[in-house]
């Protein structure tokens, strides 16, 4: 395979100089049979890959003044005799086949991660979605026309904040009405207990007549019956007064009410009258919704029931990102007869979220299935597929080895390993498409387990955001014609190559 490679590359060197028409102090053989001259093959091979490169790449006339200006730096003498650049052609394939002017490859770059040992539960997904504790039509208390409303669908109000106001001219009259009667049955209540007082002390007064002449026993009954019903008097009017006190006190009470506020913190959602409209007691006015306390509702199939008993802790899904934990407040027991499932309500730890959430809004709850077992997992990227085997590469002492591994279960971007593996070890998880056993490595950011985080920064995909390792593997990944085709492109061609390559891959070789 490596001398098939050699004679491959001898061969597009003996194309390009041939396309340049360049045979400087060539044999009248060479230039019989239309080849190369032996000075220039020698420079071509002892360029290096990046400057053989650049000079695929340019027009007739620029290989043309290429070669010259290399063989006047090496004081090349294009008069010379046949022998002269034979021995001369000689030298320069010694120099330049030989790899020692070449530059020498580093390592290429990686990025490892640590095998962790870990609680693995399989998930069951169930949409739900987020609905508020409180969400309620506010009402009006009493009759009257809507003089004013003080906000709009949208707003945000607080508690006790004014939310409609009514026409309050004929309530304040009425109230005043029922003050003036309170006034007129305090009258009549304190009238009452003075004629009974009098009466009272006529009374004690025929008692102390009982031992005389002058004293009539009629009159004296008669005086009983009269503080009797004097008595009564009293209360009647005691009692006047504070019916008309209760009267006083429900019309100053409407006109309070002719203030319609909002009983909790919350968003208008939806307005039902204007002002002008006439409403009687219960008519709704605006319609409010808490969003600040929100919880989860999702309609769970019975058999799963036992993964979310009440007082666990669930994770859940709001939007592509967020995952959350919930714990379950409560299972309605009331099973729908159609699809066997109960409501259940979660809690949700909001304390992360920095977004608003909607009501109403779906979200993934995750309902485990069984008990939770301890594995040994490591991340999805460290996986190489080859002919022999599912294998992973193990980082120690700055080169890597291949181990082969027997993955189970998939779960949260990671693999189950059944076999091969311990925690703790470091593996690679990027540019382990290419690696060779007991290769060197270069190390991004110094491994450790946090290297995964690198992962999720954006992916490199345009000349040059590359390393020269990514376009180095991106070419040795062509074939033949693919790689004549690529050496002939422009430098701008070039970049738009890689471009493409890396976007079809999803990123750098």
């Amino acid at each position: 395979m490596i001398h098939y490679r050699q004679s491959s590359i001898l061969a597009l060197i003996s194309a390009a100089v041939v396309s340049t028409g360049l045979t400087i102090g060539s044999s009248n053989q060479a230039i019989a049979q239309g080849g190369p001259s032996p000075e220039a093959r020698a420079v071509i091979q002892s360029l290096s890959e990046e400057e053989r490169q650049k000079f695929f790449g340019m027009s007739r006339e620029d290989k043309r003044a290429f070669i010259q200006a290399k063989l006047k730096e090496k004081g090349g003498d294009t008069a010379k005799s046949s022998s002269g650049n034979q021995s001369g052609a000689s030298g320069n394939r010694g120099g330049g086949g030989g790899s020692g002017n070449r530059r020498r490859r580093p390592p290429p770059l990686v990025e490892l991660t640590s095998v962790v040992k870990e609680p693995l539960v399989q998930v069951f997904p169930i949409t739900g979605r987020l609905v508020a504790n409180q969400r309620s039509a506010v009402a009006t208390k009493i009759r009257g026309s809507v003089q004013r409303i003080n906000v709009q669908v949208g707003d945000r109000v607080k508690a006790g904040q004014i939310i409609a106001e009514l026409d309050i001219d004929r309530l304040k009259l009425e109230a005043d009405l029922k003050a003036a009667d309170v006034i007129q049955a305090r009258a009549k209540w304190n009238s009452a207990k003075a004629s009974r007082d009098l009466l009272q002390q006529e009374l004690k007064r025929l008692e102390k007549l009982k031992r005389s002449a002058a004293f009539s026993q009629a009159r004296y009954d008669d005086k009983r019956q009269e503080i009797v019903r004097a008595e009564a008097t009293v209360e009647e009017t005691a009692a006047a007064l504070k019916r008309a006190r209760s009267s006083r006190d429900l019309a100053r009470m409407d006109v309070k009410d002719a203030s319609v506020s909002a009983p909790f913190d919350g968003v208008v959602v939806l307005k039902h009258v204007s002002p002008g409209a006439y409403l009687n007691p219960g008519s709704p006015v605006v319609t409010l919704l808490d969003d600040g306390n929100v919880e989860i509702e999702a309609d769970i199939p019975s058999n799963r029931l036992s993964g979310v008993a009440p007082g666990s802790v669930v994770n859940v899904r709001i939007g592509a990102k967020t995952i959350v934990q919930a714990a379950v407040r409560t299972i309605i027991p009331d099973e729908n007869p159609l699809s066997r499932t109960r409501a259940v309500r979660l809690m949700p730890d909001t304390s992360k979220i920095k977004s608003k959430l909607v009501v109403n809004q779906s979200v993934v709850v995750e309902v485990p299935e069984g008990q939770a077992r301890e594995v040994v997992a490591v991340h999805k990227d460290a996986i190489v597929n080859r002919q022999s085997g599912t294998i992973v590469f193990v980082f120690n002492n700055g080169r890597v080895r291949p181990m082969n591994v027997q993955i189970g279960e998939a779960f949260a971007g990671k693999f189950e390993i059944l076999s091969g593996l311990e925690p703790g070890q470091q593996v690679v998880v990027t540019g382990n498409e290419l690696l060779r056993p007991g290769q060197p490595v270069r190390v991004k950011g110094g491994g450790g387990p946090g290297a995964i985080k690198d992962l999720k920064g954006p992916a490199s995909g345009s000349g040059p955001e590359m390393t020269r390792e990514q376009r180095r593997a991106i070419i040795q990944s062509l074939s033949d014609e693919e790689r004549q085709k690529f050496r002939a492109m422009s430098r701008e061609e070039k970049q738009e190559f890689f471009k493409k390559r890396a976007k079809n891959s999803g990123g750098p070789a």
